[in-house]
C-alpha cells in the first residue's frame, strides 16, 4: 500500500480549518486507519430541508439528494464497501428515503452518494431522517462528528415573495393550482425568477406581459380537453397585449365581427370578466343571453369607427382599399343609425369621421375634385352616401364606405384605386347619390353629368 499524501495534507488544513466555533473537530489522523466520512465544513452543511412543493415539473414521487463523502487513510487497490444506514430523527416523523449501496473501487477516493427521497404522503407536515455511517463495512466512521447527515422533507406550496406589484396585475391572485400550471408551461419550477429583477429590486414589466400573452393564448387557442380552472387577468386594452383569436370566437363572428386582441381585451372588461373561466362560461352560459345582446350594440358601433378611422390612415400606410378590406373590415348594416352620437355617460362620439380625400390633409388635390361632386362635409350627407351605396349598389356583405372615394396616393400626388373600380366606381356611386331625394338639401351637386 501507499500513503494518501493528499489526504495528509488535507487533514492538516482541515485542522486549522475547523477552529472557529461553529466548525467540527476531527480526530487525529490515523495512519492505519481506513474511515469514510460525509465532506463538509460547517455545522449548518450537514442537514438538508428539501420541499417537495419546489418540484412541480412531472410531479415526481422521488428525488435525489447528492451527499458528498469522502474516505480518511490509505489508498488499496481494492474495492471497499461502505455501510450507509438510517435512523429516525427525535421529534419528527421519519421520512422515508432509499440508500444505495456503496463501494469505492481501487484508487477511489470520494464520490457522491444518491439518496433517494421519497415525496411525504402528508403536506404541511415536516418529516426527518439521521443518515448515517454505522462503521460496520469495510470502511469506518473516519473524522467523529461528521458520520452523521440529516435530512427534512416536507411538501409546502408558497407564494413566491417576488409575486406582487406587477405579478400580481398581470397574473392574478397567487394559487397552488395556477403556480402548478405555470411552472409546467415554462417547463421551470421557478419561473418567477425570470420576472423579476434583483439588481434592481423590481417586477419586470415586459417578461410579465409576455407570460401572460402566453398563457392566455395557450389557454384559449385551442379548446381545452379539461374544463379551464385557473383564472388570469385579459390585461386592458391600452396595455397592447398580444392575444391570439380564440378558438370560441368563430362562433359569435356574426354578433363580433373581425377579430382583434383590442376587442378580446374590452370584451372581457366589458363582461367583467378579466379571466378565462369567467369569459368562456360567459359565452356559453344562457344566463349571459342579455348581457351579449346589449355589449353587441355597443362593439358594433365601435368597430365601425375603427374601421373608419383605419380607412382615414390607410394611404398614407401604402394599402389599397382591397387590402384594408381584408384588415379591418366590419359590415355597415343598413338600418344602424352611424352618425348619431352616442351620449351614454354624457360623453359625444361621432361614430362617423370626415373622409381623408375629403379633408386632404396633406393638399393632394382630391378635395377639389370630392367637393366639385360633393360640396362640403357633413355628418348628415355623409351618411346619405353610406346607406344609398350599401343599399343600392354593393349590399352589406360588399360594402366598404372607402369606396366611395376610391382614390391612391401616387408619386405625383393622387391616382384612382383600381383594385376597386378607380374613376368608374366613384362615378358610380355618385350617380346613386344625386338622384336620391334629399341629395340637393344636402348640398351635392346634382348637376354634374356621368357617363
Amino acid at each position: 500500500m501507499k500513503i494518501n499524501n493528499n489526504y495528509i495534507a488535507c487533514l492538516l488544513g482541515l485542522t486549522l480549518i475547523f477552529t472557529a466555533c461553529d466548525k467540527i473537530e476531527p480526530e487525529f489522523f490515523d495512519g492505519n486507519y481506513n474511515g469514510a466520512y460525509f465532506d463538509y465544513q460547517s455545522a449548518a452543511d450537514f442537514e438538508k430541508t428539501l420541499n417537495f412543493g419546489e418540484y412541480i415539473i412531472g410531479n415526481p414521487q422521488e428525488v435525489p439528494l447528492t451527499l458528498n463523502v469522502k474516505l480518511l487513510g490509505y489508498l488499496t487497490d481494492e474495492a471497499r464497501t461502505l455501510s450507509i444506514k438510517t435512523k429516525e430523527v427525535e421529534d419528527y416523523p421519519l421520512a422515508e428515503v432509499a440508500v444505495p449501496e456503496v463501494v469505492f473501487k481501487d484508487k477511489e477516493y470520494e464520490k457522491g452518494v444518491d439518496i433517494i427521497v421519497k415525496r411525504p404522503e402528508v403536506e404541511d407536515e415536516i418529516f426527518a431522517v439521521c443518515i448515517y455511517l454505522d462503521g460496520e463495512g469495510d470502511l469506518g466512521a473516519g473524522i467523529n462528528g461528521k458520520e452523521e447527515f440529516t435530512i427534512y422533507v416536507k411538501e409546502v406550496h408558497e407564494k413566491p415573495s417576488v409575486w406582487s406589484g406587477l405579478i400580481q396585475t398581470y397574473l392574478g391572485d397567487w394559487n397552488r393550482e395556477k403556480h402548478a400550471f405555470l411552472a409546467n408551461l415554462t417547463n421551470d419550477d421557478y419561473y418567477y425568477n425570470a420576472l423579476y429583477d434583483t439588481n434592481l429590486g423590481q417586477v419586470k414589466g415586459t417578461e410579465t406581459i409576455q407570460l401572460n400573452e402566453l398563457v392566455i393564448n395557450t389557454l384559449l387557442t385551442e379548446e381545452q380537453e379539461e374544463p379551464i380552472t385557473v383564472n388570469f387577468p385579459i390585461l386592458n386594452a391600452d396595455e397592447r397585449a398580444n392575444y391570439n383569436e380564440p378558438y370560441f370566437w368563430n362562433e359569435y363572428a356574426e354578433e363580433l365581427g373581425w377579430y382583434s386582441s383590442n376587442k378580446l381585451c374590452r370584451l372581457a372588461h366589458a363582461l367583467k370578466a378579466a379571466n378565462t373561466t369567467d369569459i368562456i362560461a360567459g359565452y356559453y352560459s344562457e344566463e349571459a343571453a342579455g348581457v351579449r345582446e346589449d355589449l353587441v350594440k355597443d362593439f358594433h358601433k365601435e368597430d365601425v369607427l375603427t374601421m373608419l378611422d383605419a380607412y382615414y390612415h390607410y394611404p398614407k400606410q401604402g394599402y389599397t382599399i382591397d387590402q384594408y378590406k381584408e384588415l379591418l373590415w366590419e359590415k355597415i348594416e343598413y338600418d344602424t343609425p352611424y352618425i348619431k352620437e352616442n351620449t351614454s355617460q354624457g360623453n359625444k362620439k361621432d361614430y362617423l369621421r370626415i373622409p381623408y380625400w375629403w379633408e386632404d390633409p396633406d393638399n393632394l388635390g382630391t378635395a377639389a375634385i370630392v367637393k366639385m361632386y360633393y360640396g362640403e362635409y357633413s355628418h348628415e350627407k355623409y351618411q346619405l352616401m353610406i346607406k344609398t351605396v350599401l343599399n343600392e349598389i354593393d349590399g352589406e356583405e360588399d360594402f366598404v364606405a372607402a369606396s366611395i372615394l376610391p382614390f391612391t396616393i401616387t408619386g405625383d400626388g393622387y391616382g384612382w384605386d383600381e383594385t376597386v373600380g378607380g374613376e368608374a366606381r366613384f362615378k358610380e356611386c355618385y350617380k346613386k347619390i344625386k338622384n336620391k331625394r334629399k341629395a340637393k338639401e344636402l348640398g351635392i351637386n346634382t348637376e354634374i353629368e356621368v357617363d
